[in-house]
């Protein structure tokens, strides 16, 4: 069986002269999808000379605008939380928080999202980001004015959501905005110049603008320069909007502003580098915290001590108070003036009674302290973490109130070392829990974060190996790279390492009395690296599987689950494989478990999980076929996806041939584990940047995408996640939800900015017409296989065309031979339900037809042939060819005789 097996599987392509495999290369059959803009998705076409300039009427009722309105964007969630202190209302009931491009407003009481304040978000479309928010002092109203990076300034009405007034700043981009105190409707702000063409980026060089800015009710903005400065990373404005401070790496800079509006600027430069600012709200003290963990008190906020004229280096009297014993990240103060709060690396919030000079501490926050805030009637402090949480604790007590987790890994001021030693944080992808259907990524150093898309809340973090939070080398920090669950959730493989030093691959197993992951058996060094990883589908009667492949020792392996007893597990290797040497990238099982796909270089080889023993088949598209990078079985269909960083190659496992290849740059592909559906993330060109993306969703029987959406917010990963109504069901009846294809499901797109994009189905408004002209996509348009097939028996004539060609006719025979032999020996995971079949079985063998217009010289087993032609097997609700050449010139005009004549030597051994 094994042999039969191979044997309908593989191809084995002839050795061709050179100028024959150059015209092989020049005419294979390559699909490019380009998506011109957000309304028009072209159709499939051969590549074209770059002279051809002239466009081609669209006549695919795939490129209307309704084509992709049966799916669009649900919701927006993840994304930086923040890293600045965060924003309470004037009546403390409320904190807002800028994520992105978007306000959300929670309640202070239990942290949950009353309200979230953005603009429109058209398929993707991002809107400006916010760089600073600020409270309403009006206390009629609950509002926040926002600055965001298109210049303009926006006032908000937090409870409806509603737009009270919008702005245009004139002098560029608002960065850091803090209210005056004494006057409504008045900001000081470090003002950037706005982003133009070939723009330099931004560094500690670029010139800040440090502006007082007042919005008229008009409409209008009256601003007042106050000093400029290099690289303003921090401002803060005292109590009586006299004083303004700024800093910079190792320069502070403390400005005077007096009535007149002169402006009388004083500046220091530090031997040590600085963190945080803070006045005193009742002294003449500015508070300075730098990198050795200190927080100076200078005494300088005073005009007669610093005189009326400018002045560098000026001497003032300090006196330190010194506990953190690393960066000091935040200083505040509460309004009566004797305590001070302040947080860094350590993760420990300091309260400073400074009358007595006692200490207390909230200790254990999990990460470092970024920012605190207090709010107005000083009974909340909310503190701010480095991994993208917020907590709100009580004054009085100090007590944990409420908790804001967001994704861990959305850390946009990760030292710039980190950064250079780990460029890549989304290694693990967005992995789908199966039973949960919560999404699983890279979470902070050494954990894995479970996240609920659907509901934008954080569930768990799991931590995959431990690290030392503060003083630990960023280097020597643990990284999760890769993760997979099994089929039933029952167990977790995870891949870390340490500075590609060391690597350990560990099982874990769920407790089902905790719900918590145990680890249950750990490998060291597996392979020196492991590139893939994937669990096997349970199979009755055999022990379950885990595939690993290896970077460093050309072999993949297979691990095997052992029982002793009835509750100790541990997993030990049951097999190791190799091919030609080559290094293994990709692995996938098929949907019943029974095969095994491994992607060798440019080759997939197929192997029975049980024995390894040797490749049961090979498949290689071309000579020329990169490197792939992955590999997955579509759904529980007959298709194999294999791709690569430009191309993607859908393999049809019953004819042993490449259905269909898109020939494009991709930076992302997610295939539905159940459905026959794939999503792909593509730039509309080589080296496009992401403002090209586009979101394709394909049928694993054709080329052209059945949805297509720009995505300008860049792609690092997709995910599919099963809504709560999806049910199990066989991939032929699955087939009628791809007119539709996110009815039962969402897909969820991870940006570099660590935003989580939830698409859906439409409104149901839309869904009627966009089904109705998204269903022609389903049916296989597949050019090499309407050239063989040719059309079903409604058009006779062109079956006659066909049988009348000897080459032609032998191409068939052998084909169909083929395929016939593949129903009857291939794998079952592979074959048409009985229900796809049934009903053309029983036709055939009660009404035997024979077409009339054969010629009377054709042979008997030429008329066989034709009228199997005349009763092809088709799938439930689609139909394999709908077009169809009428003459034999014709037809060879679209045809390639070199992919039917690999065929027909592919398949010779079989038919002879």
């Amino acid at each position: 069986m094994a042999g039969k097996t191979s044997a309908a599987l593989a191809v084995v392509p002839s050795t061709p002269s050179k100028t024959k495999r150059a015209k092989n290369q020049a005419e294979t059959v390559s699909m490019d999808v380009d998506v011109q803009d957000s309304a028009t998705v072209s159709s499939p076409r051969r590549r074209k000379s770059k002279k051809a300039k002239k466009p081609v009427e669209n006549t695919d009722p795939m490129l209307n605008d309704e084509a992709y309105r049966a799916v669009e964007l649900k919701q927006v969630s993840g994304g930086t939380l923040t890293h600045e202190a965060i924003v309470f209302s004037s009546d403390s009931t409320l904190f807002f928080l800028a994520k992105d491009n978007a306000v959300a407003v929670y309640n202070v009481e239990n942290a949950e999202m009353v309200q979230s304040i953005a603009g429109d978000r058209k398929q993707g479309d991002q809107a400006a980001t916010i760089h600073a928010i600020v409270a309403d002092p009006d206390q009629s109203r609950r509002g926040v004015y926002t600055f965001s990076a298109d210049c303009r300034a926006r006032l908000w009405d937090a409870d409806t959501g509603r737009l009270i007034g919008e702005w245009r700043l004139p002098g560029g981009v608002a960065v850091y905005a803090v209210a005056d105190p004494l006057r409504s409707n008045a900001f000081y702000c470090a003002m950037r110049q706005a982003p133009v063409k070939n723009q330099k980026p931004i560094s500690d060089k670029t010139k800040y603008a440090v502006t007082r800015l007042t919005l008229s009710e008009d409409g209008s903005v009256q601003t007042e320069p106050l000093f400029k400065m290099s690289g303003t990373v921090g401002l803060c404005v005292r109590g009586d909007s006299q004083w303004v401070a700024a800093y910079a790496k190792f320069r502070v800079v403390l400005a005077q502003v007096r009535g007149s509006g002169q402006v009388v600027q004083h500046s220091w430069r530090m031997t040590e580098r600085v963190s945080a600012l803070a006045f005193h709200p009742g002294e003449p003290v500015l508070a300075v915290g730098d990198w050795r963990g200190r927080i100076m008190f200078w005494h300088c906020v005073d005009a007669q001590l610093l005189g009326s004229q400018p002045t560098s280096d000026r001497r003032v009297t300090r006196n330190a108070h010194h506990w953190h014993a690393h960066c000091v990240n935040t200083v505040a103060f509460a309004e009566s003036g004797t305590t001070m709060l302040s947080g860094g690396e350590e993760g420990v919030l300091v309260l400073w009674q400074l009358v007595t000079g006692a200490r207390a501490f909230v200790p254990r926050l999990g990460s470092d302290v970024m920012g605190v805030a207090i709010s107005p009637d000083q009974a909340h402090y909310a503190v701010t973490l480095r991994d993208n949480t917020v907590k709100i604790l009580a004054a009085a007590t100090r007590g944990l109130v409420a908790s804001l987790q967001g994704l861990t890994f959305a850390d946009s001021s990760q030292p710039r070392l980190a950064r250079a030693l780990q460029p890549n944080q989304f290694t693990t992808g967005l992995v789908v829990h199966p039973t949960t259907h919560h999404v699983v990524l890279n979470g902070e150093p050494g954990h894995l974060q479970v996240y609920s898309a659907l509901s934008d809340r954080h569930v768990v973090s799991v931590e995959v190996a431990s690290f030392n939070r503060t003083g630990g080398n960023q280097s020597r920090q643990p990284h999760v790279d890769l993760v997979q669950y099994s089929s039933d959730g029952a167990w977790m493989a995870t891949v870390d390492s340490r500075s590609n030093a060391e690597c350990y691959l560990k099982f874990w197993n769920l407790d089902p009395a905790t719900q918590k992951y145990r680890l249950a058996t750990r490998i060291d060094a597996p392979h020196g690296g492991v590139s893939a990883l994937a669990f096997q589908p349970p199979r009755a009667g055999h022990p379950l599987l885990c595939v690993t492949t290896g970077r460093a020792d050309a072999c993949f392996r297979v691990w095997a689950l052992q029982t002793r007893g009835t509750d100790h597990h541990f997993w030990t290797c049951r097999s190791t494989a190799r091919y030609r040497d080559q290094f293994p990238r990709a692995v996938a099982f098929s949907a019943d478990g029974s095969t095994l796909a491994v992607a060798f270089g440019g080759a997939v080889t197929l192997w029975d999980p049980e024995t390894c023993l040797a490749p049961a088949a090979v498949l290689v598209a071309s000579a020329q076929t990169p490197a792939l990078s992955g590999l997955a079985f579509v759904g529980e269909s007959s298709y194999l996806a294999a791709w690569s960083s430009t191309r993607l190659d859908m393999w049809n496992l019953l004819t042993g041939s490449v259905w269909w290849t898109l020939a494009m740059p991709l930076l992302a592909v997610t295939v539905h584990p159940r459905i026959p559906l794939l999503a792909v993330a593509a730039l509309q060109a080589p080296n496009a940047g992401p403002l090209d993306t586009s979101l394709l969703l394909l049928s694993p029987e054709s080329p052209n995408p059945l949805v297509a959406l720009p995505h300008p917010a860049g792609v690092e990963a997709l995910a599919f996640v099963p809504s709560s109504s999806t049910k199990r069901s066989n991939h032929h009846s699955a087939a009628k939800q791809l007119a539709d294809p996110l009815d039962h499901n969402m897909l969820v797109v991870l940006t570099p900015t660590g935003l989580l994009n939830v698409y859906g189905a439409a409104d149901n408004e839309h869904k009627e017409a966009a089904v109705s002209k998204a269903s022609s996509a389903v049916a296989m348009s597949s050019a090499a296989f309407a050239n063989i097939f040719g059309k079903s028996k409604a058009t006779p004539a062109a079956v006659s065309s066909v049988a009348a060609n000897a080459h032609v006719r032998q191409a068939m025979r052998l084909v169909r031979s083929a395929v016939q032999s593949a129903y009857v020996n291939a794998p079952y995971h592979v074959l048409p339900p009985v229900s796809a079949l049934y009903d053309q079985f029983v036709t055939a063998q009660m009404h035997p037809t024979t077409p009339d217009t054969l010629a009377t010289s054709t042979s008997e087993e030429d008329a066989e042939d034709t009228v199997m032609a005349d009763t092809d097997i088709k799938e439930e609700s689609t139909v394999a060819v709908t077009s169809r050449p009428a003459t034999v010139d014709d037809l060879w005009s679209e045809a390639n005789p070199d992919f039917i004549q690999s065929i027909c030597s592919g398949f010779q051994a079989k038919t002879s």
